[in-house]
């Protein structure tokens, strides 16, 4: 099988280790407008099956012909780029997931689902974490009850030595940082879609030591099109996002002061939005090195056999030092090849721009996920 990833970043190489060890690869194609992520590439993997190209995602011209050789694509790229990358793969032909980030994106993208059936092949935006294996975790849940009540998903990606003042570390694109702490979050309340504002309603959540007690509020994204899917029968659903104690009042108080709005300011003769000031100094402070942890928890109450219960996968994932991957990288960019990897060789069937809790089947998914040392602690309990 012949893959095509756009980007080189921290997601990309994720991606491309994964690629690589499956048997099944034959070439991976990789992308990139900065000459040094190219370079980083070729010196982390030294397999003839990698091929590297200094390429802006936006330049179709220069695209097209790696389009045309190649099964699937991964989107490793800023969700602005993602719905033009949509309809170029549907164009060529090819199998598509992107990492996603932004619903008003995916929107549109599931308008070209029935381009993207006519040329049959499979588009599936919003893979990776969460937005992403937290979805089919989720369908995997609800296939547990003969009626789910209420659904709630915690994800979060922690710096296990955190750092003050925002205890927080870099671990993926600030630019989709700042879009899940500033965009609504789209939930289930008495059945019915709803949008809240996000980095609100701050709950506390606790995890085993040495990590202890947590946060944890409301983000944009995380839900992706759960909200749709199941309206009208589950009552309550959401997603929120963990962070240490403390992180949402304080970044919540510079983006209550305009530091993340998109009018632009003169810096010195330099024109520039206050989001991308604001994001140049974030990546600045919260970029450190250090180990990071990935925490995962899909729970869900309503009726199985007659009673009240409640069902909860969890999994705490740390870095696979041995390949120098991080938590993250392994958390966003595994989930996202199984899910293209599934749509190339046919376990996922359905064609056109698919919702991964319908379209991907979620005891496979987990298989493929454990396959990579990703594993979900289950526990059931009655009320």
């Amino acid at each position: 099988m012949k893959y095509l990833i756009i980007g080189a970043g921290r997601m990309a190489i994720g991606a491309v280790h994964d690629l690589l060890s499956l048997k099944s690869t034959s070439d991976v194609h990789v992308t990139d407008k900065e000459g040094v992520a190219i370079k980083e590439m070729n010196l982390r993997f030294q397999d003839d099956r990698l091929h590297t190209y200094s390429i802006h995602a936006d330049e179709k011209e220069q695209l097209m012909p790696l389009l045309e050789q190649v099964d699937g694509v991964l989107s490793a790229v800023p969700y602005d780029f993602n719905l033009r990358l949509t309809q170029w793969a549907i164009e060529h032909n090819c199998h598509f997931v992107d990492l996603g980030g932004n619903f008003r994106v995916v929107e549109e993208q599931f308008k070209l689902s029935h381009k993207a059936k006519s040329a049959g092949v499979g588009i599936v935006p919003d893979c990776g974490l969460a937005p992403g294996m937290a979805s089919v975790v989720a369908a995997q849940v609800i296939s547990k009850f003969d009626k789910v009540d209420t659904l709630e998903i915690r994800v979060g990606g922690l710096p296990v030595n955190p750092k003050t003042p925002l205890n927080y570390r870099l671990i993926f694109s600030v630019h989709g940082l700042t879009n899940e702490y500033i965009e609504p979050s789209i939930i289930l309340e008495e059945g019915k879609i709803k949008s809240v504002p996000s980095m609100t309603e701050i709950e506390s959540i606790e995890f085993p030591e040495p990590l202890g007690k947590l946060e944890a509020f409301y983000t944009s994204g995380g839900t992706s099109t759960l909200p749709m899917t199941y309206k009208g029968e589950i009552s309550t659903l959401n997603y929120k996002t963990i962070r240490y104690p403390g992180h949402c009042e304080k970044f919540k108080t510079m983006i209550d002061l305009g530091f993340a709005k998109e009018e632009p300011m003169d810096i010195g003769g330099t024109i520039i939005s206050r989001r991308a000031a604001f994001e140049r100094l974030l990546e600045e402070t919260l970029t450190f090195e250090g180990e990071d942890v990935t925490l995962i928890r899909v729970s869900a109450q309503g009726i199985k056999d007659g009673k009240q219960k409640k069902i909860q996968y969890q999994a705490i994932e740390y870095e696979d030092k041995k390949h120098d991957l991080t938590a993250m990288m392994r958390s966003t960019a595994f989930p996202a090849i199984i899910t293209l990897e599934m749509l190339v060789d046919g376990r996922i069937r359905d064609k056109g721009v698919l919702c991964q809790e319908l379209s991907i089947p979620p005891d496979l998914f987990l298989q493929e996920l454990e396959k990579r040392n990703i594993n979900f602690e289950i526990n059931e309990s009655s009320l």
